[in-house]
């Protein structure tokens, strides 16, 4: 019995001692996994961190470029358009410095009756004028300007016309 015991007895510490080794190996292949989950992590995070900085540099650098090449398009741009303002200025001021304002002749009140009577009197003077036809008495009619006997040829006319 003894015996059976002792066998029993060792059998139960080598299942012991083998769960034991298997324990050992389970907790050190988790350990290695936690391990290379570990590193692998920080691998990510120190190579993004890595990443990121060398982009911001980058980004940095390529903005300051271009921030260059925008202002001296922009410098450029304000020295050409000052450059035609300038043009103009001087263009425009010399043809200001040459003008001269006409001084205007307004007709003055004797000067336009006077010319007015001239008027009159010529037409007054029609009056003497030999009369070709019936329309040059119309029109001296609608002028305004008859005599008394082209007036009586005029009325013997229209009642020869009327009978």
């Amino acid at each position: 019995m003894n015996n059976e015991k002792q066998q029993q007895i060792n059998t139960n510490h080598q299942n012991f001692l083998n769960q034991l080794e298997q324990l050992a190996e389970q907790a050190a292949s988790a350990q290695a996994q936690i391990a290379s989950e570990a590193a692998l992590h920080e691998f990510r995070v120190r190579f993004n961190h890595y990443l990121q900085e060398k982009m911001a540099i980058a980004a940095s650098e390529t903005y300051s470029e271009v921030l260059q090449e925008v202002q001296d398009f922009i410098n450029q741009f304000a020295q050409q358009a000052a450059t035609r303002a300038l043009d103009v200025e001087s263009n425009t001021a010399r043809q200001i410095q040459g003008f001269k304002a006409d001084i205007p002749q307004f007709a003055s009140f004797s000067e336009t009756l006077s010319e007015q009577r001239n008027k009159q009197s010529n037409l007054l003077r029609l009056n003497d004028v030999q009369l070709n036809s019936d329309s040059d008495q119309q029109a001296l009619l609608s002028l305004g300007v008859t005599s008394d006997s082209d007036e009586q040829e005029f009325e013997m006319d229209a009642k020869h016309i009327e009978c």
